[in-house]
Protein backbone atom coordinates (compact mmCIF):
# COMPACT_ATOMS: atom_id res chain seq x y z
CA UNK A 1 0.00 0.00 0.00
CA UNK A 2 1.31 3.94 -0.62
CA UNK A 3 1.70 6.49 1.44
CA UNK A 4 -1.11 8.14 -0.43
CA UNK A 5 -3.40 5.35 -0.31
CA UNK A 6 -3.16 5.13 3.31
CA UNK A 7 -3.28 8.77 3.65
CA UNK A 8 -6.20 8.57 1.53
CA UNK A 9 -8.10 5.12 3.07
CA UNK A 10 -7.51 3.47 0.10
CA UNK A 11 -7.03 -0.51 0.50
CA UNK A 12 -5.76 -2.62 -2.34
CA UNK A 13 -6.89 -6.36 -2.30
CA UNK A 14 -4.26 -9.18 -2.05
CA UNK A 15 -3.06 -10.43 -5.63
CA UNK A 16 -4.57 -13.89 -6.17
CA UNK A 17 -2.75 -17.09 -5.45
CA UNK A 18 -3.35 -19.22 -8.00
CA UNK A 19 -0.79 -21.82 -8.06
CA UNK A 20 -1.87 -23.79 -4.68
CA UNK A 21 -4.49 -25.03 -6.73
CA UNK A 22 -1.79 -28.20 -7.85
CA UNK A 23 -2.15 -29.66 -3.99
CA UNK A 24 -5.13 -30.74 -5.05
CA UNK A 25 -3.99 -33.24 -7.63
CA UNK A 26 -2.17 -35.45 -5.01
CA UNK A 27 -4.62 -34.62 -2.34
CA UNK A 28 -7.35 -36.25 -4.58
CA UNK A 29 -5.62 -39.83 -3.80
CA UNK A 30 -5.74 -39.57 0.17
CA UNK A 31 -9.69 -38.09 -0.20
CA UNK A 32 -10.51 -41.26 -2.21
CA UNK A 33 -8.72 -43.73 -0.33
CA UNK A 34 -8.53 -43.20 3.10
CA UNK A 35 -11.45 -41.11 3.67
CA UNK A 36 -14.36 -41.95 0.84
CA UNK A 37 -14.74 -38.99 -0.72
CA UNK A 38 -14.97 -39.58 -4.75
CA UNK A 39 -14.72 -36.74 -7.39
CA UNK A 40 -18.07 -35.41 -8.46
CA UNK A 41 -16.92 -34.46 -11.62
CA UNK A 42 -17.57 -30.91 -11.28
CA UNK A 43 -15.70 -27.32 -10.83
CA UNK A 44 -16.17 -23.62 -10.76
CA UNK A 45 -14.21 -20.81 -10.42
CA UNK A 46 -16.54 -17.91 -8.87
CA UNK A 47 -15.96 -14.44 -9.66
CA UNK A 48 -17.38 -10.58 -8.37
CA UNK A 49 -18.80 -9.04 -12.43
CA UNK A 50 -17.45 -5.58 -12.91
CA UNK A 51 -18.43 -3.36 -15.59
CA UNK A 52 -15.26 -2.25 -17.18
CA UNK A 53 -14.39 -3.00 -20.32
CA UNK A 54 -10.99 -4.24 -19.36
CA UNK A 55 -12.35 -6.73 -17.11
CA UNK A 56 -15.22 -7.69 -19.76
CA UNK A 57 -12.19 -8.46 -21.97
CA UNK A 58 -9.83 -10.43 -19.71
CA UNK A 59 -13.51 -12.24 -18.88
CA UNK A 60 -14.16 -12.95 -22.17
CA UNK A 61 -10.42 -14.12 -23.45
CA UNK A 62 -10.57 -16.18 -20.50
CA UNK A 63 -13.78 -18.14 -21.51
CA UNK A 64 -12.19 -18.67 -25.00
CA UNK A 65 -9.69 -20.32 -23.42
CA UNK A 66 -10.97 -22.35 -21.44
CA UNK A 67 -13.46 -23.33 -23.59
CA UNK A 68 -10.06 -24.33 -26.66
CA UNK A 69 -8.99 -25.94 -23.86
CA UNK A 70 -12.06 -27.74 -22.75
CA UNK A 71 -12.99 -29.24 -26.44
CA UNK A 72 -9.38 -30.84 -26.19
CA UNK A 73 -10.07 -32.25 -22.38
CA UNK A 74 -13.54 -33.29 -23.63
CA UNK A 75 -14.44 -31.65 -20.77
CA UNK A 76 -17.64 -29.29 -20.49
CA UNK A 77 -17.95 -25.61 -19.94
CA UNK A 78 -21.04 -23.71 -18.76
CA UNK A 79 -21.03 -20.08 -17.29
CA UNK A 80 -23.86 -18.84 -15.62
CA UNK A 81 -24.78 -16.17 -12.69
CA UNK A 82 -25.96 -17.05 -9.48
CA UNK A 83 -28.63 -15.67 -7.26
CA UNK A 84 -26.26 -13.36 -5.60
CA UNK A 85 -25.17 -12.03 -9.37
CA UNK A 86 -21.62 -13.94 -9.27
CA UNK A 87 -20.34 -14.83 -12.50
CA UNK A 88 -19.03 -19.01 -12.52
CA UNK A 89 -17.22 -20.41 -14.69
CA UNK A 90 -18.43 -24.47 -14.36
CA UNK A 91 -16.43 -27.31 -15.63
CA UNK A 92 -17.62 -30.78 -15.95
CA UNK A 93 -15.50 -33.83 -16.44
CA UNK A 94 -14.85 -37.22 -14.96
CA UNK A 95 -11.02 -36.98 -14.81
CA UNK A 96 -9.83 -35.08 -11.91
CA UNK A 97 -6.65 -33.48 -13.43
CA UNK A 98 -8.74 -31.92 -15.97
CA UNK A 99 -10.60 -30.26 -13.59
CA UNK A 100 -7.87 -28.86 -11.77
CA UNK A 101 -6.01 -27.87 -15.18
CA UNK A 102 -9.86 -25.81 -16.16
CA UNK A 103 -9.97 -23.95 -12.90
CA UNK A 104 -5.64 -23.54 -12.51
CA UNK A 105 -5.99 -21.96 -16.27
CA UNK A 106 -9.32 -19.70 -15.84
CA UNK A 107 -7.72 -18.47 -12.65
CA UNK A 108 -4.21 -18.10 -14.16
CA UNK A 109 -5.41 -16.21 -16.97
CA UNK A 110 -7.49 -13.31 -15.33
CA UNK A 111 -4.95 -12.81 -13.10
CA UNK A 112 -2.43 -12.52 -16.21
CA UNK A 113 -4.88 -9.79 -17.84
CA UNK A 114 -5.10 -8.10 -14.76
CA UNK A 115 -8.35 -8.82 -12.98
CA UNK A 116 -6.92 -11.41 -10.57
CA UNK A 117 -9.09 -9.25 -8.18
CA UNK A 118 -12.22 -10.44 -9.45
CA UNK A 119 -11.07 -14.16 -8.61
CA UNK A 120 -13.38 -14.90 -5.18
CA UNK A 121 -13.03 -19.15 -5.32
CA UNK A 122 -12.70 -22.23 -6.81
CA UNK A 123 -15.10 -24.88 -5.87
CA UNK A 124 -14.26 -28.57 -6.16
CA UNK A 125 -16.90 -31.31 -5.08
CA UNK A 126 -16.85 -34.40 -4.22
CA UNK A 127 -19.38 -37.14 -2.95
CA UNK A 128 -19.54 -39.80 -0.40
CA UNK A 129 -22.65 -42.02 -0.13
CA UNK A 130 -24.98 -39.49 -0.32
CA UNK A 131 -23.23 -36.80 1.55
CA UNK A 132 -21.58 -33.27 -1.28
CA UNK A 133 -18.33 -32.19 -0.13
CA UNK A 134 -17.37 -28.68 -1.77
CA UNK A 135 -13.52 -28.32 -1.45
CA UNK A 136 -13.13 -24.43 -1.50
CA UNK A 137 -10.25 -22.29 -2.46
CA UNK A 138 -9.81 -18.93 -1.44
CA UNK A 139 -7.81 -16.90 -4.37
CA UNK A 140 -7.30 -14.29 -1.81
CA UNK A 141 -6.06 -16.31 0.83
CA UNK A 142 -4.06 -19.11 -0.94
CA UNK A 143 -6.13 -21.53 0.99
CA UNK A 144 -8.52 -24.29 0.81
CA UNK A 145 -11.53 -24.79 3.18
CA UNK A 146 -14.13 -27.67 3.24
CA UNK A 147 -17.68 -26.75 3.12
CA UNK A 148 -19.98 -29.94 4.07
CA UNK A 149 -23.56 -28.95 3.20
CA UNK A 150 -26.39 -31.22 5.16
CA UNK A 151 -29.56 -29.25 5.07
CA UNK A 152 -29.44 -25.69 2.35
CA UNK A 153 -33.48 -25.31 3.12
CA UNK A 154 -32.49 -24.58 6.42
CA UNK A 155 -28.67 -23.42 6.12
CA UNK A 156 -27.14 -26.24 7.89
CA UNK A 157 -23.40 -27.28 7.67
CA UNK A 158 -21.92 -30.42 9.17
CA UNK A 159 -18.88 -28.20 11.15
CA UNK A 160 -17.85 -31.44 12.89
CA UNK A 161 -16.74 -33.12 9.67
CA UNK A 162 -15.69 -30.41 7.87
CA UNK A 163 -13.07 -29.91 10.83
CA UNK A 164 -12.12 -33.64 10.90
CA UNK A 165 -11.35 -33.13 7.11
CA UNK A 166 -8.91 -30.06 8.02
CA UNK A 167 -7.16 -31.97 10.55
CA UNK A 168 -6.85 -35.35 8.43
CA UNK A 169 -5.92 -33.19 5.82
CA UNK A 170 -4.03 -30.74 7.14
CA UNK A 171 -0.17 -32.52 5.59
CA UNK A 172 -2.29 -32.70 2.10
CA UNK A 173 -3.25 -29.05 1.51
CA UNK A 174 -2.64 -25.79 2.51
CA UNK A 175 -5.73 -24.63 4.75
CA UNK A 176 -7.43 -21.82 5.93
CA UNK A 177 -6.63 -21.47 9.44
CA UNK A 178 -9.38 -18.93 10.68
CA UNK A 179 -12.14 -20.97 10.45
CA UNK A 180 -14.67 -17.67 10.43
CA UNK A 181 -13.54 -17.68 6.67
CA UNK A 182 -14.89 -20.93 6.11
CA UNK A 183 -17.68 -19.27 4.31
CA UNK A 184 -20.66 -21.45 3.25
CA UNK A 185 -21.71 -21.34 -0.74
CA UNK A 186 -25.31 -21.93 -0.52
CA UNK A 187 -27.09 -22.98 -3.65
CA UNK A 188 -23.66 -23.81 -5.40
CA UNK A 189 -23.98 -24.26 -8.58
CA UNK A 190 -21.25 -26.80 -8.53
Amino acid sequence: MSFWDALLGRTRLPPAKTEPLFALSTAVITLESDLGWRPGGRAGVVLRPAEDSSYAGAREETEELVNLAAREMQSQVEVQRDEYGYQWLIFADQDWEDLVALAHMAGQNLKDTGAGDRLLAAVFRLQKGGQVLYLIFSYKRGAFYPFIPVDEENKKRDNAAEMRLAALMDKELPWEKDYTRWYPLWGCPV
